[in-house]
């Protein structure tokens, strides 16, 4: 009886009713192409101007002199909880403080160690008790260190205002 049934319905409309949904290359194609679509629409919006942006969560891009900055504000303190000065050069954020220790040694210099309010920690490579100054300091550290990974942030070092 289901047979007939199934044999009716195929010959009616054109499909089976006892075949599975089979996935094919095109269906698998589709499903990547969204998906590249929506990463790339969220790394797009990382990108905008800080007037067009529509969130604070992570650094916002701003041209200043003619120079593209990405800027934080975020209250961060040093590893054993103390304050830090205004502006901080941050060239990595990580989950675990070791990773940030590791990369900080590694840098050697003023580099040091810094919390953020989430539990992130930067390596920040480099302090100033103003604006000129971090960016005088991040152009120094881009001429001095070219093609610099900056694990966690938006392929540059990231200004923080360290409130």
């Amino acid at each position: 009886m289901i047979k007939s049934v199934a044999l009716s319905v195929t010959l009616l409309f054109g499909f089976s009713l006892l075949t599975g949904c089979k996935p094919t290359e095109q269906g698998y194609r589709a499903a990547y192409d969204a998906a590249k679509q929506k990463r790339e629409a969220a790394m797009a919006e990382m990108m905008i101007p800080a007037s067009g942006l529509l969130s604070d969560d992570g650094p916002q891009r701003r041209i200043v002199d003619g120079d593209t900055l990405f800027v934080s504000k975020e209250r961060v303190r040093d590893a054993e909880g103390g304050r830090l000065p205004l502006w901080l050069l941050a060239v990595g954020s990580y989950k675990m403080d070791t990773n940030a220790k590791a990369q900080a040694s590694a840098l050697g210099g003023a580099a040091m160690v810094a919390r953020g309010e989430s539990d992130r920690w930067y390596c920040v490579a480099d302090t100033a008790s103003n604006l000129d100054g971090i960016i005088s300091a991040q152009k120094r550290f881009m001429k001095k260190h070219p093609g610099y990974p900056y694990i966690g942030l938006p392929a540059s070092p990231v200004i923080i205002n360290a409130m």
